[in-house]
């Protein structure tokens, strides 16, 4: 079982190293998204990461999404760009991130998890925003809902 560790509130005694990072709405043919657990902090979340030198944020997306939970996917137009600062205590720096989030279609059906996650589950739009814990990605996700002509509410 992997430690359960989380993001704390930015610290003004520690570095800041500001980060671009890319990620993808997966929306399937039945119109449920795919969300991952993320092992150490057990939140589900959408599959995103760093932009590297040279590359894309569009290919980053794809990149990501690919290593992430194994799917090759279509990358469609942005929906979302979002950002944050938070302190991470494993690295003991800052981080101040840009995330620019796509709409994807997945073109293969085989998830395979990279070890950071723990879990995936398709789901609809509404179950989605009960899942998500930050309020950026349930915006991503009510974005992105509209985007790909689903609806995305939270029913009480």
């Amino acid at each position: 079982m992997t430690a359960r560790i989380q993001s704390e509130s930015p610290r003004a005694d520690k570095e800041t190293r500001k980060v671009l990072s890319s990620g993808g709405v997966i929306v399937d043919e039945r119109g449920r998204v795919l969300l991952l657990r993320r092992a150490d902090e057990g939140i589900w979340c959408f599959p995103k990461g760093h932009v590297e030198p040279g590359e894309t944020p569009q290919a980053a997306a794809a990149r990501e999404i690919r290593e992430e939970c194994g799917l090759l996917c279509m990358i469609g137009r942005k929906v979302s760009e979002i950002r944050y600062a938070y302190y991470w205590r494993p690295d003991d720096v800052n981080y101040d991130k840009r995330v620019v989030y796509f709409l994807a279609r997945p073109e293969s059906s085989d998830i395979r998890l990279e070890d950071r996650f723990d879990a995936w589950r398709w789901v609809s739009p509404s179950r989605a925003l009960r899942m998500l814990f930050h309020r950026n990605d349930k915006d991503v996700l009510r974005k992105a809902a509209k985007a790909a002509g689903l609806t995305a509410t939270r029913k009480t």
